[in-house]
């Protein structure tokens, strides 16, 4: 059965794994091109990108809801339950796309304050940020449906659309930042309507497939105005906690971000570059969280405990071989990636010793992301809130402030705190793995 377990685990995980690292890529494109412009630019994308975390954690926790229970209706054969729950979840994730799209847009000027922006950030920040707002709405609804595809095996779908919008992010990248081909040279503007206009192709290209696609998931004119309350609580009661976790993580990433933020414009920027490249390792093992969430939730749904184990062990040991490989490259040739982004050299050596911190803390992180999506996979949402909230707010913000206030250590500081978080948290997880609870979980 092991055999069997880390088949379906990587036929589901590599597409997912590869979605998101394509993901990345738009915002690695972003940032190469925006750090030929200028150290306030990339600091303008920083500022906005860290409250962004928050938005997407919400669209991302409605998406652990529809993944735990259309998984789950999934393994136990009920086709029409996943048709019914797919439409359910289309209009739970527009509402939500459009609630946190009016926030962004009226908000901009009081979130890029709150964030510390220096003034010569602040204006271009404010901008950056409502002109992302349109797409970002598509975006939304994208995580959504996304999790209903790969719920149901479905993972090829969402990584053919990633690929789409880095393509269509990419060119309009190259013509609006720069004005290639006549068109203007907007420098930030540019990049943020670039990205805009790629995420809400992405989001277009979804609706389309979801209307012509066979199968359970898919929205059809019989069933698209068939809003199933009994679904929608049944999503939103596994979402919630999801849902605490990941705005009271973000919200600590928020502040743990301002304390950065204080120590100046090439600070910034190096915390961003540094985050972007780290997200190599995250966006990979969160994939790998997500398939496995998947494995799990219809393996308990098949009343199938015992594959629903291995589907977390192997889910871990993939894991653990990726995050090592990439966090051996951080800490072996670290100026390599920096200088993807920048030409700064301030940023490039800063960024350098960010790396190697990184490069330690990154391997508890990864394993990490791997058994929070188990967890969540298996409905036990509440645990996995408690123990992200214990290490981002009590550990992570309080030696942050320890080592940067007091110690005066500055950015180094910040991510050895951020190291101590991810140990913290891995002890924490495997606890209650161990104990085997989450088996037991009703959704």
């Amino acid at each position: 059965m092991r055999q069997q377990v880390r088949r379906d685990l990587i036929h589901l995980a590599w597409p997912t794994a590869m979605e998101q690292l394509l993901s990345l890529a738009t915002q690695m494109i972003d940032m190469a091109f925006v750090g030929r412009v200028g150290a306030y630019a990339v600091a303008a994308v920083g500022v906005v990108t860290q409250p962004l975390w928050l938005t997407f954690g919400l669209a991302g926790a409605l998406g652990v809801g529809v993944i735990a229970l259309v998984s789950r209706l999934k393994g136990a054969g009920d086709d029409q339950g996943v048709e019914r729950a797919a439409s359910t979840a289309s209009w739970l994730g527009l509402g939500l796309a459009l609630l946190l799209g009016a926030g962004l847009y009226f908000g901009a000027a009081r979130i890029v304050t709150g964030m510390g922006a220096p003034p010569d950030v602040h204006p271009y920040g404010v901008r950056y940020l409502q002109i992302l707002v349109p797409g970002l709405i598509g975006h939304y609804w994208f995580i959504t449906m996304s999790a209903a595809l790969r719920a149901v095996g479905e993972t090829r779908v969402p990584m053919r659309l990633a690929l789409l919008v880095n393509v269509v992010n990419v060119a309009l990248d190259w013509l609006l930042i720069f004005g290639h081909l006549g068109f203007p040279a907007l420098g930030v503007v540019g990049a943020a309507l670039a990205t805009s206009i790629a995420r809400f192709v992405g989001a277009l290209g979804l609706l389309v497939v979801l209307f012509r696609r066979q199968g359970p998931v898919a929205l059809r004119w019989r069933t698209l105005w068939r809003f199933s309350s009994n679904l929608a609580v049944r999503i939103v009661r596994v979402a919630s906690p999801s849902a605490v976790e990941r705005t009271a993580a973000t919200l600590s990433m928020i502040v743990y971000a301002i304390l950065i933020n204080r120590l100046g414009t090439i600070a910034i920027a190096t915390q961003q570059i540094a985050y972007v490249t780290e997200d190599l390792i995250w966006l990979v093992a969160f994939g790998l969280g997500t398939s496995t969430a998947t494995l799990i939730g219809q393996s308990l749904g098949a009343q199938n405990p015992e594959r629903a184990r291995l589907a977390m062990l192997e889910g871990l040991r993939v894991g653990g071989i990726f995050t090592l490989a990439v966090a051996a490259s951080f800490l072996l040739v670290p100026g390599f990636y920096m200088r993807i982004f920048t030409t700064d050299e301030q940023v490039i050596a800063l960024g350098t010793m960010a790396l190697r911190v990184a490069a330690l803390a990154d391997i508890p992180m990864g394993l990490v992301l791997v058994l929070n999506g188990g967890l969540q996979g298996a409905g036990d949402t509440r645990a996995a809130a408690a123990i992200t909230l214990l290490g981002s707010w009590a550990v992570r913000l309080s030696l942050a402030y320890v080592m940067i206030d007091i110690f005066g250590w500055g950015l180094f500081g910040a991510w050895i705190a951020a190291a101590c978080d991810w140990v913290v948290r891995l002890g924490l997880f495997w606890i209650r793995f161990t104990r085997g609870r989450w088996q037991e979980m009703a959704v």
